[in-house]
Formats: structure tokens, sequence, C-alpha cells
């Protein structure tokens, strides 16, 4: 047996695993870290926040979600391990242009570098976690990753905040630089990662025309949800459209950005649909409750984000147990019973004109977050199991798309359905919504598979 092999049976080592998740983390911390600072940013730079959050905060979601599949496809041809490091070049990068940048628009390029890198370090997380483990111990790795994903984005703003406070709103972007410099150093201790996957896969050309299409049309439906008027539906009608051809163009290229084959096989389908419905539920929830208990409740934001701590804290923690929770009862029946764990914590919010204080509240909140937690592991080790090493890059950067667009799609229906927040009964629609993702997403569990068989 080859020396990769034996690793592979033997999993990461701690040091590489560490480093790789602190790699993932850059991600979802960069996406929130800055929220805190852009009062002191826009004062700084002579900007208004109103300006600020289109540039820096909608300009690092739509390159984060236009991104993820050409940054998997990445990996599969050049090697995971190296798609790892050029992502983690491109967020340093971002990183130093930040701390240097002094008006808005370097801003702006700095953040679609640092989202762009993690475009491409997430996926190839995926990947290696994939193909670097035994099937059976995948789900646990990838509660790993969940969790520390997960708590990345709760730390976000609270470590923005400390930041910027103690020594200004570039500590923000400095911030990256050691954590980067310490993944590096760990992760380049794991040298079967930066094998190629394959000669075959090598020698294909990247899709450049296809990652141009996704990107593209990926870019204006969002921006035009963002937006009003008519320009807004021109937008959204011409990215609609280039997402119609991108398809047919896939099926046509050589090394296809996105392998759409891959959706018809049942395991990779649900979970990908699952992770992404639970998204859905629970992204716009996290941002309904602070504008029901601020302007129907006249609760403060501190409150109610003390309270929404819950959640966060509850899906890290069903993310690590759940990892270990799949070895023992299996993928199906695991997602089956965190979807209705989930369900019954909405129950908690069927009434919302009984409901006065965030307090009133956390059970449900824990139960979502608990069900949730539980539910992505198996979900996403069920589906990255369905596919062959030279192909596990563009798996993980779809799973990574399927999951932003569940949040945008759910954060859209709010905003239709929430348009004048006025009393209680105006935000009970939206939690009918979510409950309708969550029923969904337990039926879809049918698809994943039982217990992991004990092979790579």
């Amino acid at each position: 047996m080859s020396v990769a092999a034996n690793e592979r049976q033997a999993g990461l080592p701690p040091s590489a695993l560490t480093g790789m998740l602190l790699s993932a983390a850059l991600a979802p911390l960069g996406s929130t870290m800055i929220a805190v600072a852009l009062p002191r940013i826009g004062h700084d730079i002579g900007a208004n926040i109103s300006d600020l959050t289109p540039w820096l905060v909608s300009s690092y979601l739509i390159a984060s979600i236009a991104l993820q599949s050409p940054g998997g496809k990445l990996g599969d041809l050049i090697g995971h391990g190296r798609a790892l490091m050029v992502g983690l070049s491109l967020v340093a990068s971002g990183s130093v242009l930040g701390l240097l940048a002094r008006e808005v628009h370097l801003l702006a390029l700095a953040r679609i570098l640092m989202a762009s890198g993690g475009a491409s370090t997430v996926p190839a997380t995926m990947a290696i976690l994939r193909n670097q483990t035994p099937q059976d111990k995948r789900a646990r790795v990838f509660g790993l990753l969940g969790a520390c994903l997960g708590l990345a984005a709760a730390i976000g703003p609270l470590l923005g905040g400390e930041l910027t406070e103690r020594f200004g709103w570039r500590a923000v972007f400095g911030a990256n630089l050691p954590v980067i410099a310490v993944s590096l150093l760990l992760v380049l201790r794991g040298r079967a990662m930066f094998t190629k996957a394959g000669d075959a896969s090598a020698r294909q050309p990247f899709d450049w025309p296809g990652s141009l299409l996704l990107a593209g049309g990926l870019t204006m439906v969002v921006v035009a949800l963002r937006m009003s008027g008519g320009t807004a539906w021109q937008l959204g009608a011409l990215g609609t459209l280039l997402l119609i051809v991108f398809p047919f163009r896939e099926r046509r290229a050589v090394s296809p950005v996105v392998d759409f084959s891959l959706l018809r096989r049942g395991a990779f389908f649900g979970g990908g649909s699952i992770v992404a419905l639970q998204n859905m539920a629970m992204y716009p929830l996290l941002f309904q409750l602070p504008v029901f208990f601020d302007r129907v409740r006249g609760v403060g934001a501190r409150t109610t984000g003390q309270a929404l701590l819950a959640l966060t804290v509850a899906m890290m923690l069903g993310s690590m147990a759940g990892g270990r929770m799949t070895e023992f009862i299996g993928a199906r029946l695991q997602t089956l019973l965190g979807s209705l764990l989930a369900l019954v914590g909405l129950w908690w919010f069927t009434n919302l004109s009984s409901v006065h204080l965030p307090t009133e509240v956390m059970p449900g909140l824990l139960l979502i977050g608990l069900g949730i937690g539980i539910t992505s592991p198996p979900s996403q080790a069920a589906s990255m199991s369905t596919v062959s090493r030279e192909q596990s890059g563009m798996a993980g950067g779809m799973l990574s798309t399927m999951r932003y667009i569940g949040g945008v799609a759910g954060t859209t229906i709010l905003g239709v359905l929430l348009h004048r927040p006025s009393d209680a009964s105006s935000h009970q629609p939206p939690i009918f919504v979510y409950a309708g993702a969550l029923v969904v997403s337990a039926a879809l569990s049918v698809l994943l598979p039982g217990r992991m068989r004990k092979t790579v």
C-alpha cells in the first residue's frame, strides 16, 4: 500500500486538519467581522454606511456565491492542496490591500480578493477531507468543519468590534495575516494533500466560458434581488438568461465547472438540497428576530443578540456531536431526526403575538440550532462520498453554492413577505415558509444512505 493510501486510511494528521479548518474559517470570519467596523471606516475615508454596505458587504457575498464552483473545479485540475494555497494567497493579498487602502474602491477590491480566496479554500478543504478520510469517519470531520465555520461566523462581529475599538478598523484586515501564517505552517505538514487529482484531470483545460456564465448569471441575479425598479428586473432577466444557457454550455465542455449529472445521484442531490433548505430556514430567522423584537416589542439589539447566540452555540455543538452520531445511526435517520427537531423548535414561533421577550423563544432557538447542527455533517459527508476523488473539488464547490443560494433565497422571501413589519401578525407568514423548507428537508432524508461502510 502506498504512503498516500496509508495516510487516507489513518486520516489526516491533527496539525494538518487544524490548519485546514483555520483556512476555511477565514471565509465566514471575513464575511461577518467587518460589519461593526463600517461606521469607523466611513468616518475615516469620508463615506456613508449606505454606500459602504454594497461596496464592502454585498460585494463579498456576491463574489463568494459566484466563485464557489469555479474555485472547487480549480482544485480538481491543479490539486486541492495547491488550490488551498491559492486561496490563502488571495486572502492574504486582500488583507494587505485592505491594510493599505485609502478609498472605498480599493477596499472593495480587497474584499473581493478575500472572497475569491474563500471560494477556493472552502471547496478545497471539503475535497481534502473527503479524499483523506475513511468513508465511515467523514461525517465526523465534516462535523468539525461545520462547527468551525459556525464559530467563525459567530465570533466575527465580536472580534471585529474588539479589534476596531483597540487598534482601529484596519486591524480587521490585519488580523487575517497571523491566522494565514499559522494555517500555512500547519497545512504544509500534510504533504499528501499536494498531489494532483490525476494526470488526466491535470491535462484538462479550465472551463472559462462556463465559469463566466455561472459567475455572471449568479452575480446579476443576486444584485437584482437587492435592488428595486426597472433596472433590477432587467438585470435579473439577463442573469436568469445566462443561468439558463449555462447547463447547455456545460454539456459540451471537455471539463465542465459543474457536472449536472451529479444531481442525478440521490445522495448528492438530497444532501445538497437538505443543506440549502435548512439554510433557507435558519439564516432569514437570524435577520427577522432582531427586526421583530426591535420594531414590534421595543427590545434592544443587544438582548436579542444574546438570545440568538443560543442558536449558534447549539448548532456548533450539534455539528460536533452529529459527526459522531452518524457512525452509529447513519445519515438517513440522523437527517430525519435533525429536521424534525428543528421543526419542533420552530413551533415556538408559530404564535408570535404571544411572544414579548427573546428569552421566551430561546428553547426554540436551541432546538433549531441543535437540529440543523446534527443534520449538516451527514448530509455533506453523504454527498461527498458519492463522487470520485477527481470530482471532489467540483462537488465541494457545488455544495457550497447550494448552501449560499439557500440563504439568499430565504432572505429574499423574508424581504418580500416582511415588506411592512408593523405588528406581530405580519411576522407570521415567513415562519410557515421556514417550516415548509424543513418539512421538505425531512422528506429528502430518504435519499441518503444508512450507516457508512468502512471503506474509502
